[in-house]
């Protein structure tokens, strides 16, 4: 994986947390249960990405 795309990965995975965790603090505000769905969506996603990531990273040093 290039540095490049290394780096729009990781920024793409950070937006879909910050996302999912702004979706996630609407539910609790507002008791909307599309928030909830949302949020927990978008987090998967982004956590997804940093373990594909990191797994990736991980299995280019050895």
């Amino acid at each position: 994986m290039t540095t490049a795309l290394r780096v729009a990965a990781l920024a793409f995975g950070l937006l879909a947390l910050v996302a999912g965790g702004l979706q996630l603090w609407a539910y609790v505000a507002s008791d909307g249960v599309r928030h909830l769905i949302v949020g927990i969506f978008a987090v998967a996603v982004g956590l997804s990405v940093f373990v594909a990531v990191g797994s990736k990273a991980r299995g280019r040093r050895r």
